[in-house]
């Protein structure tokens, strides 16, 4: 073999091993993407688990549920604390909706949060906070809301209770009643 046909074979291995290289990079782009969209989703899903245990404290349930219902007897702290936790829950939203638009959230993810949106701002309670959180918020963020509040008519709250007792008495409709004596 000359030297010729060794320079000429070096070049083609130095090719091939830099085509494999790109490809391994491709791959490991493609996983470290997985990864991000991966934390993207469970920090979303943590801060939704945060709000719904909040929410499980029923001195805050009842507050909130006063406040959706526009209750007048709103004490000025329990207005603020609802503008507070409501404020909470705008900013986590808000931080989907820049994932989504960065790329980083799921269509489908982003679509159950902006239904949830369009959710909360049926209530009279919800809206009157956007209103006054709204010159805090970017203005992408804020137009989108703006929208958003503007096709979305006020609506009467869905008893949550009321129901989960339904549901529930549905799923129990059919089962046979057990003793208290049985075990």
């Amino acid at each position: 073999m000359t030297l010729a046909e060794l320079a000429a074979f070096g070049n083609f291995i130095g090719g091939l091993a830099i085509c494999v290289s790109f490809i391994f990079l491709a791959l490991q782009l493609r996983q470290a993407n997985r990864n991000q969209r991966s934390l993207m989703q469970h920090g979303r899903s943590t801060r939704t688990r945060d709000v719904f245990m909040r929410f499980g404290d029923p001195a805050v349930t009842a507050l909130v549920l006063r406040a959706f219902e526009a209750d007048p007897t709103l004490s000025d702290a329990e207005y603020f604390a609802f503008y507070s936790l409501a404020g909470a829950i705008f900013m986590n939203y808000e931080d989907s909706f820049r994932q989504f638009r960065a790329g980083t959230l799921d269509r489908e993810s982003w679509e159950s949060d902006r239904r949830t949106l369009e959710w909360l701002l049926t209530s009279p309670g919800y809206r009157a906070a956007w209103r006054a959180l709204r010159e805090s918020i970017g203005d992408d963020y804020r137009q989108f809301l703006d929208t958003l509040m503007a096709n979305t008519p006020v609506r009467p709250l869905r008893h949550h209770a009321a129901l989960l007792r339904q549901y529930i008495a549905e799923e129990t409709a059919g089962e046979p009643q057990r003793s208290t004596m049985e075990t």
